[in-house]
């Protein structure tokens, strides 16, 4: 008898382990960032509240914050804004992007997940507030709603700020009293006017007083929406009226530095150059000189701060400079200023007698201009010592700064008074 041998095999069940492909793969909990973003000029945050699956809350007031490891499951998130503002939340979770015009949301996370909440706080109920005081340039602090502050000289002016009650405190002035606390209350569409006047010996020695009384002996305009005084402009001098009315209309402006903010000089003695000329003629007749993208024929005129305006001035052929041999940075001629301010005003030119200036015959160089200019009341001859005309108007003689503006004054008066160009600043 044959014995056979029994093979018994144990088939064991083999547990393969296979990675989880779902999106929390290798994450430890969720990510999100808040941030909350205000109206330019505004501090004031609000505050939000994170209530989060496990029952836990986070509140915070910060401009940004970023939360890790963050539990799955549902979350709510209330905003409570400054006074006087709305909310509008712009929630993105994985790239899904979702806009909410009111101050809750609620969104899911799950492990891996990520996710951005912008808390935008707009103005609803806005008004303006102004602070101010006698003599002018106190520093001061102003506090509004939801402790905001906001700091500044006199005069200053906030626009749509938000409703609530608002109080001024004004730096001591040393030898005076010191000024009491101003408030007031903002409601909506309104304005508050936190004035304080102070009266004290020492007020004369302060430089903002100092400058203050600047304004009653010089010329003071606006100048890029800065007041300016001009202390080589007195006020008693024939052509302070003309530089001011010229600075104000914009065709002039004095003379700034290497950041181009004015100096508060206007060089009134100081000639005017053919190149100066160019941009003048272009700013009183409101043509923009960038409509040219040409090089200047006159070679020296080329790479300079004028070469738009010296490039536009030969392709609209205007008389003076269409002779490419001239220096740009000689001074300008009577005749010269003449001629161009007629011709880019469109001035219609007479016929030339030869009679109304011995010193411009009828084959002078722009005689026509001259002749017509004055009879316009543009321009006018020289006078005697005693204030009585001499017949002549030195057509050949450089013009200065100060002769220029009594110019652009007249002709503001003449062609300009229905031209946007010439409203004052």
């Amino acid at each position: 008898m044959k014995l056979r041998s029994l093979l018994f095999v144990t088939v064991l069940p083999l547990l393969f382990v296979f990675p989880f492909a779902g999106r929390g793969q290798g994450a430890a909990g969720a990510r999100l960032v808040i941030e909350q973003k205000t109206a330019e000029g505004l501090t004031a945050l609000g505050e939000w509240v994170l209530l989060k699956p496990d029952g836990r809350r986070t509140n915070s007031n910060n401009q940004t914050n970023t939360l890790e490891g963050l539990p799955a499951g549902n979350y709510l998130l209330n905003v409570l804004p400054p006074s006087g503002m709305g909310v509008q939340i712009t929630q993105t979770i994985n790239g899904e992007v979702t806009v909410i015009d009111k101050p809750q949301t609620s969104f899911l996370l799950g492990d891996g997940d990520t996710g951005t909440i912008v808390i935008t706080l707009l103005l609803t109920n806005a008004g303006k507030v102004s602070v101010t005081s006698e003599p002018q340039g106190l520093p001061f602090t102003l506090t509004g709603p939801d402790s905001a502050v906001y700091t500044g000289t006199t005069p200053s002016f906030f626009d749509a700020m938000p409703v609530g009650l608002y109080s001024v405190t004004y730096d001591p002035i040393p030898g005076c009293p010191t000024p009491s606390q101003k408030s007031g209350r903002l409601v909506k569409d309104s304005r508050v006017v936190l004035f304080v006047s102070i009266s004290c010996d020492n007020l004369q020695n302060l430089p903002q007083q100092k400058q203050a009384d600047k304004t009653f002996q010089f010329v003071h305009a606006t100048v890029d929406g800065v007041p300016v005084i001009f202390e080589d402009v007195p006020l008693n001098q024939w052509f302070s009226e003309s530089v001011h009315r010229a600075i104000e209309a914009k065709v002039m402006s004095g003379y700034r530095d290497a950041d181009g903010k004015p100096t508060g000089s206007f060089g009134p003695t100081d000639t005017v150059t053919i190149a100066e000329l160019a941009k003048i003629a272009h700013t009183i007749a409101g043509l923009d000189e960038k409509t040219v993208q040409s090089e200047p024929l006159n070679p020296r005129a080329r790479n300079t701060w004028f070469s738009s305006f010296y490039a536009s001035a030969e392709e609209r052929d205007w008389l003076v400079f269409i002779n490419r041999s001239v220096n740009p940075l000689r001074p300008a001629t009577r005749a010269e200023v003449v001629a161009t301010l007629m011709q880019v005003l469109k001035v219609a030119r007479d016929w030339p007698t030869g009679e109304m200036f011995t010193d411009v015959p009828r084959l002078e160089p722009y005689s026509d201009c001259i002749e017509t200019a004055a009879k316009e009341g543009l321009i006018a001859g020289y006078k005697d010592s005693e204030g009585k005309p001499t017949n002549t108007f030195g057509p050949e003689d450089p013009i200065n700064r100060a002769e220029m503006a009594k110019v652009i004054s007249s002709a503001i008066d003449l062609f300009g008074k229905q031209s946007a160009e010439f409203q004052p600043e």
